[in-house]
C-alpha cells in the first residue's frame, strides 16, 4: 500500500537555518520535525556496486548539507544511500561570517556564464525556481572531533549505504596546497574512510585553490599523489562547469590516467552577487560565490551528457556522479537518463528532505 509522504517546501522550513551561523547549525543539527517514511528496501542481491560498496539505490547527497554525523544519520533514514560527509581540512577552520546563504533572483534556468545576480529577501515558493548563493569557505572541525564523529556517521548507516569523505587542501602552516591536500588524504585513511572525494572545484576560496579541476596537468599531478596516498581507497574528483566538451575530455583523461575512479559534477555556478543597493551581497571580501538550486540544473545535465559521451567514446573506466539542480523526484531520473551512474541533491534535499523517499515510492509504484 502506498504511504502518504508529506509535502515539505514551502510550508516547512529548510533543514539549514540561514539566519544562524554555520557553527550554530552544526551544533543544533538539521531542522527536521517530520515523520520518517517507511522504506521498502530492495533485496541485497539487487544492490548496485558503488566503487566497491553495494548500495540500495543510485541517490545521494554531495558535500555540503550534511555537516556531521547527525546530518548523515538523518539523510540515511530519509532514503539517500550515498552520503557525503562535509568537506574536511587537516586543521580546524572557521566558516565565513554571516551571511552564508542568500536567496537569488534568477528565473528558472541560469546560463553557465553570464550577468551578475541580485539577492531577494525571501525564497521562491516554486522549488524549481528557488536559487541560493552560498559562501562558507570550507570550514572544518578539529581532528579530535572528526575522529569520533566520522566513526559515528559510519555506524549510523545500514547495509546498502555508503559514506564518502570529502577532503580539501590549502596553503597552511608553511605547507603548500598540494602538501596539505596529501596530508588530508592520509588523515582520511586514518579515519578509515572507504571512499574519498577530493574537492577540486570549490568556488568560495582563493582562485588558485578553487579552479584545480580546469587544468589537466594540475589534475593529473595532484590526483596521482592523492591516489598514491589513499592506496586502495577509491578517489572521486569533484568538478565544476567546463567551457567545452574538449576541455572536459582533457581533464577526464588526466583523471583516469592518475588512477581516479569517479568524477562528480557540477559543484555550483560561480557568480558575482549584489544586494539591492548594488553592493557585494556577502561583503567586500567575497565578490563571487557559488549559486545552487533548481536554476543550475541545465548546467549539471550538460556536464553529465558531455562526460558520458566522452567516457563511452574514449572507453574511460570512470563512474559518473551527476549533481546540480535536482529539486524534484523526477530530476533524479533526468540525470540517470542523461548518463549519470549516480545522482546527488544538495539544495533540493535541504528544502525538501523527502525527495529520495518520493522517488523510491514512485519507482515502486511503476514496478507494481
Amino acid at each position: 500500500m502506498e504511504q502518504h509522504i508529506p509535502e515539505w517546501w514551502p510550508t516547512k522550513a529548510p533543514l539549514y537555518d540561514i539566519e544562524k551561523t554555520y557553527a550554530e547549525n552544526r551544533k543544533n543539527g538539521p531542522v527536521f520535525d517530520g515523520p520518517i517514511p517507511v522504506r521498502e528496501w530492495p533485496e541485497s542481491k539487487d544492490f548496485i556496486d558503488f566503487l566497491g560498496v553495494p548500495v540500495a539505490s543510485r541517490l545521494g547527497v554531495p558535500a555540503g548539507p550534511l555537516l556531521d554525523s547527525q546530518g548523515i544519520s538523518l539523510a540515511a533514514d530519509l532514503g539517500y544511500d550515498l552520503l557525503t560527509y562535509k568537506t574536511i581540512r587537516t586543521h580546524e577552520y572557521d566558516a565565513h561570517p554571516l551571511p552564508n546563504i542568500c536567496y537569488l533572483n534568477t528565473g528558472k534556468n541560469l546560463e553557465e556564464s553570464g550577468i551578475d545576480l541580485l539577492t531577494r529577501s525571501e525564497a521562491d515558493t516554486d522549488i524549481e525556481k528557488l536559487a541560493i548563493t552560498n559562501s562558507f569557505g570550507n570550514p572544518s572541525m578539529s581532528q579530535e572531533f572528526l575522529r569520533k564523529d566520522f566513526a559515528k556517521a559510519e555506524a549510523s548507516l545500514r547495509l546498502g549505504q555508503a559514506l564518502i569523505l570529502s577532503i580539501f587542501g590549502s596553503e597552511a602552516s608553511g605547507k603548500s596546497m598540494e602538501e596539505d591536500f596529501i596530508d588530508c588524504a592520509y588523515f582520511a585513511r586514518e579515519l578509515n574512510a572507504k571512499i574519498v572525494e577530493a574537492n577540486f572545484s570549490c568556488p568560495n576560496v582563493a582562485r588558485s585553490e578553487g579552479a584545480l579541476y580546469e587544468d589537466p596537468k594540475q589534475v593529473f599531478t595532484l590526483a596521482k599523489q592523492l591516489v598514491d596516498a589513499l592506496s586502495s581507497t577509491p578517489l572521486i574528483l569533484k568538478m565544476g562547469v567546463f567551457p567545452s566538451k574538449e576541455s572536459l575530455r582533457e581533464v577526464l583523461h588526466a583523471a583516469r590516467d592518475a588512477g581516479v575512479r569517479a568524477v562528480s559534477g557540477i559543484n555550483t555556478l560561480s557568480r558575482k552577487v549584489h544586494n539591492s543597493n548594488g553592493q557585494p551581497a556577502l561583503g567586500p571580501e567575497r565578490l563571487t560565490s557559488g549559486v545552487c538550486g533548481g536554476p543550475i540544473r541545465n548546467a549539471g545535465l550538460n556536464f553529465v551528457r558531455w562526460a558520458r559521451e566522452i567516457i563511452e567514446e574514449d572507453q574511460l573506466k570512470l563512474t559518473l556522479i551527476g549533481v546540480g539542480g535536482v529539486v524534484l523526484p523526477q530530476h533524479f531520473q533526468d540525470f540517470l537518463d542523461s548518463g549519470a551512474d549516480f545522482v546527488m541533491t544538495a539544495t533540493g534535499m535541504m528544502w525538501d528532505p523527502y525527495l529520495a523517499s518520493k522517488y523510491h515510492q514512485n519507482i515502486l509504484s511503476l514496478q507494481n
